[in-house]
């Protein structure tokens, strides 16, 4: 009897989180003070360089909590964390849970939208930079010519995959893999890089070296965006002839501009 009322307990558990969980439940390792900065709008960031922790900046539960312990633990890496809040829009407080869930899916695979968004550039002085001059889906990871429209779904599939092109104003064209797991409350985002990274012909981060995630998740005040980056086999730092290239400095902003666009999105939904 003990026992099924243990999994009954639990079945109750996994079906709370499956629809939505306040945001303070989902972060049992982090301070409620921290908390409350990231529901006022304050970003929570970290990294794995000179020993440092991150899953705890992941809510508990999520794939992108998986990724981040798993990130903590790899050598010749490193990873960079950034997790926002936004609240629901008026709008979306009318959507069901299934709608929600929908508008996030799209949202996430409007690879188009993401061209023309920018970036604070240190080179620039601080002002905003173009971060992608070009963004698009293609059929084939290899040409770009095969450029497709953005896919728009009906339903909210438990994974999907699409190929993209980028030019980045600092590491050129680049093919992306993108691959979309979506389960309950959270939809969890994958892009690996299918070409070099390079910077004036030095290549600065190797095909596949590149993990970028984001993970977006339902809760009862808002949405929960969990930012990540891991770069694998290379050093924080490439020092050129007349310039250093700060990958996590590079990367960081890079999740910064992100979380913009995937705000603004929802904000104009």
């Amino acid at each position: 009897m003990k026992k099924i009322v243990s999994v009954l307990i639990l079945a109750a558990v996994l079906c709370s989180f499956a629809f939505a969980s306040s945001v303070y439940s989902v972060f049992p390792n982090v301070d409620r003070q921290y908390i409350d900065l990231l529901v006022e709008g304050t970003n929570l960031n970290n990294t794995t360089l000179e020993g440092g922790t991150i899953y705890q900046l992941a809510p508990q539960g999520t794939l992108a909590y998986q990724r981040a312990k798993e990130a903590e633990q790899e050598e010749n890496s490193f990873s960079i964390i950034t997790t926002s809040f936004i609240a629901y829009p008026e709008n979306w407080k009318k959507m069901s849970f299934e709608e929600k869930r929908l508008c996030l899916f799209n949202i996430l695979t409007s690879i188009s939208t993401q061209e023309g968004i920018t970036y604070i550039s240190r080179t620039a002085g601080g002002k905003p930079k173009t971060l992608f001059s070009e963004s698009f889906v293609v059929t084939d990871p290899k040409n770009k010519k095969s450029r497709t429209e953005d896919p728009v779904f009906t339903e909210v599939p438990s994974s999907y995959v699409l190929y993209s092109y980028q030019n980045d104003s600092r590491f050129g064209g680049n093919f992306y893999e993108v691959d979309y797991t979506s389960e309950g409350s959270e939809v969890f985002m994958k892009i690996n890089n299918l070409s070099a990274m390079k910077f004036m012909g030095v290549t600065c981060v190797k095909e596949k070296g590149l993990s970028l995630y984001m993970d977006v998740l339902l809760c009862d005040e808002g949405i929960v965006v969990c930012s990540m980056a891991t770069v694998y086999d290379q050093k924080p730092t490439i020092g050129l002839l007349f310039y250093t290239v700060d990958l996590q400095s590079s990367f960081q902003r890079r999740l910064d501009a992100l979380k913009v666009w995937f705000f603004t999105a929802v904000e104009n939904t």
